[in-house]
């Protein structure tokens, strides 16, 4: 009896730990649970679909927009054509940049080319010249910097993330700029194109010599 009164007392002491800790052997000899890491961020810093999908029309639109400024300047046959091409070239490129420096901290991947209906366009417009290619250059570019300009400011009022919505916001301006100057030309381009209608000379018949 005396042997089995320590092997008593420390199963008795034992369950007293056990009954502390709330669990029974099984559990006690388990391993801790690695607690799930819960993520720092709230998704408050991930761009929306709508920041994605600015980001990727505005680039595919710079590409555009710097691929037909380089074409007017090689094609264009108006002063002011080839003039806003080399300002498109400039602006696009340098809009384009800061879009590339955002897209890059936030992990969003942009295409490496412009949309196919841009590019068909581009071809379209290649295959003329002289003033027709002038006036239908000054047309594609109108339509292009509006739907432009209308995407950037449904961004800027409703983007998610601060740094998209500073893009479209600076972005504004510009292209409003270019939209400005392109009208103007297209109004130059159509006076010019006005021909006044061909006066025709009849020539006098010869009288009649008198008497």
């Amino acid at each position: 009896m005396a042997l089995r009164t320590p092997l008593t007392a420390i199963a008795a002491t034992s369950a007293a730990v056990l009954a502390l800790l709330g669990g029974t052997p099984a559990s006690a000899l388990a391993p801790t649970p690695t607690p799930t890491p819960t993520s720092m961020s709230s998704g408050k810093d991930q761009p929306s679909a709508q920041d994605r999908q600015f980001m990727v029309q505005a680039h595919q639109g710079n590409l555009a927009e710097i691929a037909a400024g380089k074409l007017a300047q090689r094609k264009g046959t108006s002063k002011d054509v080839r003039a806003i091409g080399a300002l498109l070239v400039a602006d696009h490129a340098k809009l384009d940049r800061k879009l590339r420096d955002v897209a890059r901290r936030l992990r969003v991947s942009l295409p490496h080319e412009a949309t196919a209906r841009q590019q068909t366009k581009a071809k379209e417009l290649g295959a003329l010249s002289g003033a027709e290619f002038d006036k239908a250059w000054t047309k594609a570019m109108i339509y292009g910097h509006r739907a432009a300009l209308a995407a950037a400011r449904k961004e800027a009022d409703s983007g998610s993330l601060p740094q998209v919505e500073a893009l479209a916001k600076a972005s504004q301006p510009v292209i409003q700029d270019h939209l400005d100057k392109l009208l103007a030309a297209q109004k130059s381009l159509g006076a010019l194109g006005a021909v006044p209608p061909r006066t025709v000379q009849v020539a006098a018949a010869p009288q009649a010599a008198t008497g």
